[in-house]
């Protein structure tokens, strides 16, 4: 928008204000072509009342641990200006890592769904394919382990049955075509070419 403003500067003195003029709107049309505004459809469940749930996260909820719960409230439970947007989490194999990371992942596209025209929030082209990522040391590692998990836990939840479908007759890959929205899994960054990553579970990472 500067460059924009100092270019019309450098050329007031060929053009009328008339033409001028004409040349701000061509501008203006040209952003804005090709791109759908994101517009809020309906309201987003605050995380204290959604993380308890069973419609939002399904009937295991009584099975997260509360310790989980309670860092997951606080993950998201943040102005805007303070949101965490990088977790680790470590600790003895079974304490609920994998479970955790999933439910982040499974809270914001709850968020997302939320919204017409997805790719429009991170200033995308409708065409634009978001995706998340579960990565592991091998591709048949994350297939095999935390993203089943994640497939067989949105399955499971009323909420992604009812409201925000996916594509039930793939399993390979978690994909809301209405909003060009997946979920995929690797162990290398060529598996995710082409795609609009902004989120991603990196599991076992100590043996990276």
């Amino acid at each position: 928008k500067k460059d924009f403003d100092k270019l019309l500067e450098n050329i007031s003195e060929f053009y009328t204000p008339e033409e001028i003029e004409q040349i701000s709107i061509a501008y203006q049309e040209m952003k804005s072509s090709g791109k759908a505004k994101a517009k809020q459809i309906r309201p987003i469940v605050p995380i204290r009342e959604w993380i308890n749930s069973p419609y939002y996260v399904g009937p295991d909820v009584s099975n997260v641990y509360d310790f989980w719960k309670s860092k997951v409230i606080d993950i998201f439970d943040r102005p805007k200006e303070e949101r965490i947007n990088q977790v680790i989490f470590t600790g003895a194999i079974g304490t609920g890592k994998t479970t955790a990371a999933s439910l982040i992942i499974i809270r914001i596209i709850y968020e997302l769904s939320c919204y017409e025209h997805i790719s429009a929030l991170f200033n995308l082209f409708g065409v634009s394919r978001i995706a998340f990522a579960y990565l592991s040391v091998t591709r048949e590692q994350a297939q095999n382990t935390g993203f089943a998990l994640l497939v067989e836990w949105l399955d499971s939840i009323p909420y992604f049955r009812e409201t925000f479908k996916r594509n039930s007759r793939i399993d390979s890959i978690l994909m809301w075509p209405q909003e060009r929205l997946m979920v995929t899994f690797g162990s290398v960054a060529n598996h995710f070419i082409g795609m609009d990553l902004i989120g991603s579970i990196l599991d076992e990472a100590n043996f990276f």
